[in-house]
């Protein structure tokens, strides 16, 4: 680092700037006026593009320097309605639509969507907009721009099928509108979506390549460079200028720079100068994912790589022999790997363990792939007759990806969910492969990787003590997620009516975050749509998201009370290979200290209404006691109030509260409020019976009134303390060698 001053003032600097971001954390907004209502936006247009939904194509504008009269904020994203004249990029429009802010995260392991278009300098969305009015006024360089990239997007649409078309529009132009969603989550899950974000990858393609064929034309070597560098910023600003894009057009504009005032180049200070030059602009960037694995993997391919593949003398063996050079990449795979996965937990709460093995094979294809998309724009102009066979070679490496994907989804261990590490975790890990780098002329190799091992093995590690009851926030809805200290896994419930693909976006990203590999049992109290249709996603999806579902366990009603909703529960899991089991009153589920005793319905129980035989579970967990009651309600309610009154009543003279078909006298430290705290549920005759300190009610936006304010009175009536997942975000109720905290989400 003596050699390098500037590099060590930018780190000082990029010091800095992450204390002040992570100081002052990104707030999330306060009760947004404009939620939902009718509004007008005037703003400049940054950028258009089309996306993909399921009624069709749309288009969508991202605004900036939007106007005083707009609703405030730093930028917009607009989503048309069809059929609206697209403005050219650079004019002022005024558009009315319907406003709608980004969501803040309420659950562990939740997108913060929030931060993150804040950080991109969008304040909020507006659908189903309309564009009222229009300057004549524009970029002409801007609409140029767009115009090139409509045409050669045009171009890929003639020349490949769709699925292909849309990755090589992702690929070499930026626009992922139209990418395959399936096609997107099965590269993301193989680790390797890398290859769909503009990066130095394209850079250096189309940097170096165009320099040296202007040096091959006889172009003076500095006019060279400064053309390179300003065709490579004008291919940013057509791309979208992501943050990865930004790294690897300001690096090499710094490498061009060094060709022009004939100075060395030095890749680790000009990482360091384009990492200050973006965060002067935002530091909030330090916080997102795309910059950290954009700058870690680059900083640690020019520091780390080397330390771990070189002996103190700088070589391995013979590098000349096939052996030790097949050695040489395996290692750096395997440091790449170790790069990468802090990153991985902290952002994603997953390691994808195949990519080690996959990018030897997508990254060397990675060049062939995007030569022959260059080639192909070219001959669809210049030589129409070549564009088959390069549109071959595309098709073929494209589906060598998709199929070594799919045999990776299949080996076992495809996805190792080892949760977000703690704070003091990823210090050590750090701090370890930052003494490897500094030591490495006198470290061994094997010691510097039995360092690293070890390391791997502290980040890994999820210690686990006592009770943790999570109440999710999964809207309107329920999801219960519960974890003893044997790490035994529990989830009960999980669905909503007021979030769409719940288990996609709350649940089972909450189960990475935890670290969950395995469940080892799901109960669903009844199969109304806001207590199962994320646990379907789950059942369906667990396995490619690295999470194994043991058993499905339904109340044991009779066979009248099965309506299509129940049985389509028990062939979902079975289709996957699930095994279902059934539950009734007197029936227990025990895991160590935990147990879990079924105090509704009876065997055979027959009812029409779901909600009425709606599964209800006592937990005990040394002194510490919840119920779990689902939508019991009505004639499920006082069913069950009734035996338990006459169990207490038979037991009265041994002086018993507690037996194993239940707590007998109640006193339950967490009631889990029935049925998002209706009117119709939790009477007062119940409330006497179970007596709560703490009801938890699952709620979100409805139209039925949830929670009612009689049940609020009923439950200040009988002094229980009332918590709602609308408000605190998911509820954890950790309990410890006796001791008992509760953590409010949106608090903490």
């Amino acid at each position: 680092m003596k050699k390098r001053p500037l590099g060590i003032v930018c780190l000082m600097i990029i010091l800095i700037l992450g204390f002040a971001a992570a100081s002052q954390p990104v707030l999330p907004p306060q009760n947004d006026i404009y939620e939902g209502e009718r509004v007008s936006v005037t703003g400049r247009v940054l950028r258009k593009e089309i996306i993909m939904q399921s009624n069709g194509e749309a288009w969508v504008l991202y605004l900036d320097k939007l106007s005083e009269a707009s609703p405030p904020g730093e930028g917009a994203v607009c989503y048309l309605k069809k059929e609206q004249i697209q403005p050219p990029v650079g004019s002022t429009v005024r558009l009315e639509g319907i406003y709608k802010s980004f969501e803040a995260p309420s659950n562990p392991g939740q997108f913060d969507a929030y931060s993150y278009y804040q950080i991109s300098g969008i304040s909020y969305r507006l659908n189903q907009a309309v564009i009222q009015e229009q300057s004549t006024k524009y970029s002409i360089l801007g609409e140029t721009l767009d115009h090139i990239q409509g045409f050669w997007s045009e171009k890929l649409s003639n020349s490949l099928p769709e699925k292909e078309s849309a990755l090589m529009k992702t690929v070499l132009l930026g626009e992922k509108g139209e990418l395959d969603r399936e096609l997107k989550a099965l590269y993301q899950r193989n680790g390797i979506a890398h290859i769909l974000a503009i990066s130095g990858l394209h850079v250096s393609m189309l940097g170096m390549g165009l320099y040296r064929l202007l040096r091959r034309c006889g172009i003076p070597m500095k006019v060279a460079a400064i053309l390179a560098a300003v065709v490579l910023a004008l291919y940013g600003m057509m791309t979208g200028f992501s943050v990865s894009a930004i790294r690897a057009i300001l690096m090499f504009s710094l490498r061009m720079l060094a060709v022009v005032t004939e100075r060395s180049y030095d890749r680790i200070t000009a990482l360091a100068v384009a990492a200050v030059i973006i965060l002067i602009g935002q530091p909030y960037y330090l916080l997102q994912s795309g910059f950290v694995f954009s700058f870690g993997c680059v900083l640690g391919l020019s520091v780390l790589t080397p330390a771990l593949t070189q002996d103190q003398k700088g070589r391995l063996g013979d590098d000349g022999k096939l052996p030790f050079r097949i050695v040489r990449v395996l290692l750096s795979a395997l440091s790449m790997a170790v790069i990468s996965l802090p990153v991985y937990l902290w952002y994603y709460y997953q390691f994808p363990v195949w990519s080690v093995l996959l990018n030897l094979i997508v990254i060397p294809l990675m060049s062939y792939l995007m030569a022959a998309g260059i080639l192909l724009l070219a001959a669809s102009v210049l030589c129409p007759f070549a564009v088959f066979p390069l549109s071959m070679i595309i098709k073929g490496i494209c589906r060598i990806y998709e199929l070594a994907c799919q045999m990776a989804d299949k080996l076992p261990m495809q996805l190792l969910n080892l949760g977000r590490p703690e704070k003091w975790q990823m210090i050590v890990y750090l701090a370890v492969l930052l003494l490897i780098i500094l030591m490495k002329k006198k470290l061994t190799l094997p010691g510097k990787w039995i360092l690293t091992i070890t390391t791997v093995f502290i980040l890994s590690i999820r210690p686990c003590s006592g009770l943790e009851l999570t109440f999710l926030d999964v809207g309107q809805g329920d999801g219960i997620f519960i974890r003893a200290e044997e790490g035994y896994c529990f989830l009960v419930d999980g669905g909503s009516t007021s979030v769409s693909n719940v288990g996609e976006y709350r649940i089972i990203p909450f189960l990475k975050y935890k670290g969950v590999r395995k469940l080892d049992a799901v109960f669903v109290t009844h199969p109304d749509t806001d207590h199962c249709n994320g646990i379907k996603e789950l059942l369906v999806g667990g396995r490619l998201n690295g999470i194994r579902v043991e058993q499905l366990i339904l109340p044991d009603v009779g066979e009248k009370a099965r309506d299509e909703a129940y049985m389509e529960l028990v062939y979902t899991a079975e289709q996957e290979g699930i095994s279902v089991a059934y539950i009734s009153r007197g029936q227990s589920f025990s895991k160590g200290q935990l147990l879990l005793n079924c105090l509704h319905p009876k065997e055979g129980y027959e009812v029409e209404n779901a909600n009425a035989y709606s599964l209800v579970l006592e937990l005990d967990y040394g002194s510490f006691s919840a119920l779990l009651t689902g939508d019991l309600e009505g004639e499920g309610e006082e069913e069950l109030l009734s035996y338990m009154k006459d169990r207490q009543t038979k037991l009265n003279d041994t002086g018993q509260e507690w037996s194993k078909q239940g707590r007998t006298s109640g006193g339950f430290t967490v009631l889990k409020v029935a049925h998002h705290g209706s009117k119709y549920s939790t009477d007062s005759d119940f409330l006497e019976w179970a007596r709560p300190c703490l009801a938890v009610i699952s709620c979100g936006t409805n139209s039925y009134g949830h929670p009612a304010a009689e049940t609020l009175k009923r439950l200040a009536d009988c002094d229980s303390e009332v918590l709602i997942t609308e408000e605190d975000g998911a509820l954890t109720v950790h309990v410890d060698e006796g001791h008992i905290s509760i953590k409010q989400y949106r608090n903490f």
